[in-house]
This record gives structure tokens, C-alpha cells and sequence, in this order.
């Protein structure tokens, strides 16, 4: 189970970083972007198509990562532009619309079928009494701290991280200060996707790389952000890396394995109850 773990800890730290994205997204931008995982499905498949046609590696990501900020600052774009004074709730349904709407056109653009994604990270980086840690683990678990904690300077000892914080917590305010609320949300949608994208190309080639599956990542990753009230970016990186770890382990118990997939709603019904309980409590009374 340790192995398993271990192993885990590749979708895991994939989780934990796309948990960041989501995060950053609500506090800075004030919605639950459930379309973040599909603007990184753009990106790979872009990479993907480009090294089909003989691109080497490194252009093709490039390519690929070029394409998800370009589509990411669209939508933020899109959503200043018309739905700047909406609520967190509206923009997050708008969020859905956009998923639906970046799915089929990834299908009609790239068809139907999985593509074969090329990646880097594929073998092992060390074995240790008989465990074998992946490059991709390595890579999805050091990134996903390096973010975080690269997140934690911006917004805590920058000038720019002032911004942000001021557009999210006093958006009037920081409009009367002259700040530019609508070229910094662009830029967080822009930011956020190419990270997206680059999680994916970590992560896609290790995974099942049809549209759907990948977009649906968005639900272990919107369970980390969970975790972390949607606020902590430490707990955020946690929870993800508690879920990969969780469903890793799983996969290696014969008689669980085939529940793996079930972790990231149990913990978000838990999470939700959990959240409620003084509510409850209370009413009992």
C-alpha cells in the first residue's frame, strides 16, 4: 500500500496545484472556475496535434502552453467584459457554460478520439527499499509546494499581491485607487491556465488523455481547494496530496480498487457535512 501510495502522489500533487488554481481563482477573482482543468485540456491536446506533426518536444509544449493562456485570457476577457459586477454564484455558473462550451470545441477542433501524448516524466527517479518514486510524482509534488509558496510571496510581500488582495476584499475601493481590476483578472485567468496547461503536460501522458477525463480532473482538484476553504493554499496542497496518496493506495487493495474513483465525492459530502455541523447542532436545540 505504501508503493501505492507513493505512486499516487503523482495525481496528487496534480490535484493539489489545479486545487491552487481553483483557489487563487475564488479569492482573487471571486469564482469557482470549474472550466480551469478543460483550458488545460486545450493545451495538451494543441501539444499533442503539434508533435503529430513532427514538432520537437520542447516547441510543441510551448505551443501547447501558449494556446491555454491565450483561451484563459478569453474567458477572463469575456467574463470582466459582461460579468464583472455579477456574484461569485453567477460567475461560477458562467464558469460551467464555459467548460461545456471549451469541451465541444475541443472535440470538433481535435475529434473524438484520445490522442497518444508525448511526455517527459514517464520513469522512475529513485527506488528505495523497494519503492519506486516517479519522475512525474516528483515533479506534481515539488511543483505543487513551489506554487503555493511562490502564490504565498506574490500576495503577501508584493505590491501586486496588495492589488489583488484589495480587488478581491474591496472591489470599489480598489477601483477608486485607480487599480486595474479588469487587466489583473485577465491576468489571473491567463496565469492560472497556463498553469492548468502545464499540470497536464506532467500528468496527461500517465493518465487516461481523452477530453473528458482530463476536464473531470477538476473534481479531485476542486475537493483539494475544498480542503482548504477555498482560502488556504497550505491545506489546499495537503488535501491534494492526501487524495493521490488515498487512491493510490487503494489501487493496490484488490478489493477497494474499484471504489478509488469514489474519494474525492466522499470527501467533499464529508467536507460539506463536516462544514454544516454547528448549523445542524443548533437546530437540533
Amino acid at each position: 500500500m505504501l508503493e501505492g501510495a507513493i505512486a499516487g502522489l503523482a495525481g496528487g500533487g496534480a490535484y493539489a496545484a489545479l486545487g491552487l488554481c481553483l483557489t487563487l481563482m475564488f479569492r482573487l477573482v471571486r469564482v469557482v472556475n470549474f472550466a480551469q482543468v478543460a483550458i488545460g485540456v486545450i493545451g495538451v491536446y494543441t501539444m499533442a496535434i503539434a508533435a503529430e506533426h513532427g514538432w520537437p518536444y520542447g516547441l510543441a509544449a510551448l505551443a501547447g502552453l501558449l494556446a491555454a493562456t491565450l483561451v484563459a485570457a478569453v474567458l477572463g476577457w469575456v467574463m470582466g467584459k459582461w460579468f464583472g459586477e455579477a456574484g461569485a454564484d453567477q460567475r461560477s455558473a458562467i464558469s460551467i457554460a464555459f467548460l461545456v462550451g471549451l469541451l465541444a470545441v475541443s472535440y470538433l477542433v481535435f475529434g473524438t478520439d484520445p490522442r497518444r501524448m508525448p511526455g517527459k516524466f514517464g520513469g522512475s527517479l529513485l527506488t528505495v527499499d523497494g519503492i519506486t518514486v516517479t519522475q512525474a510524482a516528483a515533479v506534481c509534488t515539488v511543483g505543487s509546494i513551489v506554487v503555493a509558496g511562490a502564490a504565498w510571496l506574490v500576495l503577501t510581500r508584493t505590491v501586486l499581491g496588495l492589488r489583488l488582495r484589495a480587488l478581491s476584499e474591496r472591489p470599489t475601493t480598489a477601483e477608486l485607487h485607480a487599480i486595474p481590476s479588469r487587466r489583473l483578472g485577465v491576468g489571473m485567468w491567463a496565469v492560472t491556465g497556463l498553469l492548468s496547461a502545464a499540470v497536464l503536460l506532467v500528468i496527461a501522458p500517465q493518465q487516461t488523455s481523452d477530453q473528458t477525463s482530463l476536464a473531470l480532473m477538476v473534481i479531485p482538484a476542486g475537493t483539494a481547494a475544498l480542503v482548504g476553504g477555498f482560502r488556504s493554499l497550505g491545506r489546499t496542497v495537503a488535501g491534494g496530496l492526501g487524495l493521490g496518496a488515498l487512491q493510490g493506495a487503494l489501487a493496490h487493495v484488490t478489493e477497494l480498487q474499484q471504489y478509488r474513483d469514489t474519494v474525492p465525492f466522499l470527501a467533499i459530502l464529508a467536507i460539506l457535512i463536516w462544514s454544516q455541523r454547528r448549523e445542524v447542532w443548533d437546530a437540533a436545540r
